[in-house]
């Protein structure tokens, strides 16, 4: 699902940082294409909406001791995996056409302005944003636009992406599943820590789920290259003799079937309740794209009859020695 954050705008200072998400000439933010609604002079947006406000006095608290809301800053971010840079459909003249939809839909008589963005994850992961400044002014009614407290605009909000994306063709967010494959690889907090942690003792530290992903990894690899007729189950054999137990999820909620790994924790991890943790299993969506069912069953190049028959290897409930 297309994602939608808003930010009320109420300092000059938050003005500022606004500006340079939608200035061309920004070095700092880089917007690769601009647009506007209801605005004579786009290249110089946040002078014509401060003019309007000033005309229909909004510049100025609507209630006694509260602060004044200019405009709202929306920050509508693209799923990475349907982003033309990993492969999907949209492409920057795409985005800029969602939120000109966006905005004509939704906020026809308001003046705004909008800038796209090749936005940089810290776990690798690009993906196109657009920052939008809506002034508040109506321009039709006069009045200052209102869709209700946080709790009810972010209800709103998702409702009407829903909708825009189920006009797009974009992928609505799945029960039990993450937004995104390709940014599912982001750190947990505990990760973090462990890392970080790790790092002071050696420079070769790596954590549990980055052990298992190179020991997943380095199995499939041995596995495709091998003359194995059932690969999957092979890869279930190779995958037991150094630690790592493969079986299927047993989670009913879930909408599609998943792997599971499980493991002996390769550093000292505690619970909840302050008792170490001997093994541990997680997902395979979880630690990336490549490693949930569909992406190893490609990378070995396993039909889905092949993965039929290895279903009972995977699932059997037979116990490692771990």
């Amino acid at each position: 699902m297309t994602a939608i954050k808003q930010v009320s705008v109420t300092s000059a200072q938050h003005m500022k940082s606004l500006a340079g998400y939608l200035d061309r000439s920004s070095e700092k933010h880089d917007a690769l294409d601009l647009d506007s609604q209801n605005l004579n002079d786009p290249e110089n947006w946040a002078r014509e909406m401060d003019r309007t406000r000033d005309a229909y006095g909004h510049n100025e608290p609507g209630r006694k001791g509260s602060k004044c809301t200019y405009c709202y800053h929306q920050i509508i971010g693209f799923n990475p995996d349907e982003c033309d840079v990993n492969g999907g459909k949209l492409t920057r003249a795409g985005c800029m056409g969602f939120a000109r939809e966006w905005v004509e839909r939704y906020y026809p008589n308001q003046e705004a302005a909008w800038a796209l963005h090749l936005e940089h994850s810290k776990d690798g992961t690009d993906r196109y944003a657009v920052h939008i400044a809506i002034n508040r002014t109506d321009l039709e009614t006069g009045r200052r636009l209102d869709e209700g407290r946080a709790s009810r605009q972010k209800t709103l909000h998702a409702s009407r992406m829903r909708e825009m994306d189920a006009r797009w063709g974009l992928s609505q967010l799945e029960r039990g599943q993450r937004n995104s494959r390709s940014h599912a690889r982001q750190e947990s907090r505990g990760e973090q820590m462990a890392r970080g942690a790790g790092f002071a003792r050696s420079v070769g530290f790596e954590t549990d789920q980055d052990h298992v992903r190179r020991v997943v990894r380095e199995s499939v690899r041995e596995v495709a290259a091998s003359d194995a007729k059932n690969k999957m189950r092979a890869l279930n054999e190779t995958l037991e003799k150094r630690g790592v137990h493969m079986r299927l999820s047993r989670d009913t909620k879930a909408k599609k079937k998943d792997v599971v790994f499980e493991y002996r924790p390769t550093y000292d991890r505690r619970d909840g309740r302050g008792e170490r943790i001997r093994v541990a299993a997680i997902r395979g969506h979880r630690l990336g794209r490549g490693f949930s069912i569909g992406g190893i069953q490609h990378a070995l190049g396993a039909g889905m009859a092949m993965y039929r028959m290895a279903e009972r290897a995977m699932d059997d409930g037979n116990d490692n020695d771990m």
